[in-house]
């Protein structure tokens, strides 16, 4: 993410975090198919140390958790079909 930053020369980072959207029920295992799913992950980087990002990409993933089985497909839907 920094690399990003530098070579873009912006600070307002944008990528994206490939999440396990499989079922977490009795069973769960037990269902066919593939359950990935990508959420964006966005990033206001202000410099600081390299264990100041890792703490600040850490805290980010976590609280972006809970969103991990909202489709990337019908993000982009709401956004009006811009691409993320």
């Amino acid at each position: 993410l920094r690399v990003l930053s530098l070579l873009n020369n912006q600070t307002d980072v944008l990528t994206g975090l490939v999440s396990n959207g499989r079922l977490e029920e009795t069973d769960g295992e037990r269902v066919l198919g593939l359950f990935l799913n990508t959420l964006p992950l966005r990033l206001q980087l202000t410099g600081g140390t390299w264990l100041d990002l890792v703490r600040q990409v850490f805290a980010t993933e976590r609280d972006s958790l809970a969103w991990r089985r909202y489709p990337l497909a019908e993000l982009q839907k709401r956004l009006g079909g811009q691409p993320l």
